[in-house]
């Protein structure tokens, strides 16, 4: 009985990893900046976004931010249980629900990561015979938890510094309208370029479904080659997440993009894939969402425009408080399956 239950679970995480993977590319709005400036017809950046953010999530499925999710900040001898990752998930998904409610753009990844620590916390307490001090690998996790502050923050310097110098280097040289204008026209096409390699490494850095899946791999209940080949249909899921879904975000985003210059969507774009791309090599699940706001506060603050400082501390707040609640949620949630012997 307890076999057959295990099993159904592990198809029932299969199921939810695959439509995490949808869901990613369902609400990624990279494309944004691309369709506003004109570059492609709107179904073919659809489709060239789909299968770069696809690309990456498979290309990069090996290890890298699937292994820290599924494995990396575990303490040694730790393996997640199927329902443990129930857990991870469930409580991911309600907390994420109530940011969307309240209007803020939350990120999964801390959201899922505060989930494993609460699971995890709990578990070491009630299981027995397991310190709470090594259920985590802390060194990891603390280094997880560091780019979360960073890597805004360095997609704020690295965005202020890029318009800078190609302003001084490039820009405050054109001269008359024509030329500026036949500028832009180059840059639309350096646009696609940093467009594309934006959303292959928003797919690597992904860590959400691919971390689920190398959770099942770390503990037996997946071969290798099962997990390359879900991580595949995920790679297929989250192409057909942008081209069928993420069409709506996509052309609302781009509605309010078409003022803008395509040498500023490049810089930002640029700006935002140097971070995920190094993060990403770094095995650091970091959040896309966060990086382009500072990218974008960068880019204000480089051309002297005013910032939401409002606005920016209400979204604060609650990405600020995403870890704990997140934390304390799964922790709840685990306790209670506990309490009914799922463990």
């Amino acid at each position: 009985m307890a076999d057959d239950l295990t099993s159904i679970l592990v198809i029932v995480l299969i199921v939810m990893a695959i439509a995490l993977a949808f869901s990613i590319g369902a609400n990624d709005e990279t494309l944004s900046a691309l369709v506003g400036a004109g570059v492609l017809k709107f179904k073919l950046a659809l489709f060239i976004g789909g299968v770069a953010i696809g690309a990456g999530m498979i290309f990069f499925s090996g290890g890298f931010v699937a292994k820290t999710v599924g494995s990396d900040i575990l303490g040694e001898g730790i393996t997640y249980t199927t329902i443990m990752l129930l857990t991870v998930l469930i409580s991911s998904i309600l907390w994420l629900v109530v940011g969307s409610f309240a209007g803020i753009p939350l990120s999964s990844t801390h959201s899922l990561v505060g989930s494993v620590v609460g699971v995890l916390i709990v578990y070491a307490i009630f299981q027995g015979g397991v310190n709470p001090d090594t259920a985590l690998n802390w060194t990891k996790l603390g280094n997880v938890v560091l780019s979360w502050f960073l890597s805004p923050l360095f997609g704020l310097i690295i965005t202020f510094l890029l318009f800078k110098l190609i302003a001084k280097l490039y820009l405050s040289r054109l001269k008359g309208l024509n030329q500026i204008e036949l500028s832009e026209k180059h840059f639309k096409w350096l646009l696609l370029v940093g467009v594309i390699f934006a959303e292959i490494w928003v797919g690597a850095n992904s860590g959400e479904a691919l971390g689920i899946l190398y959770g099942l791999l770390d503990n037996g209940s997946l071969n290798l080659t099962q997990y390359f080949t879900y991580s595949i249909i995920c790679g297929i899921f989250a192409c057909v997440g942008i081209y069928f879904a993420a069409r709506y975000v996509i052309r609302n985003l781009a509605s309010h993009m078409v003022d803008s210059r395509p040498s500023e969507g490049l810089i930002i774009q640029m700006s935002s894939a140097i971070i995920l791309m190094v993060a990403t090599i770094l095995g650091l699940p970091i959040s896309h969402s966060h990086v382009i706001v500072f990218c974008i506060i960068g880019m204000s603050m480089a051309q002297k425009k005013e910032v939401d400082y409002k606005a920016l501390r209400k979204m604060g707040i609650y990405w600020f408080l995403t870890f704990p609640v997140a934390a304390l949620l799964a922790g709840i949630i685990y306790l209670g399956f506990f309490s009914f012997g799922f463990s």
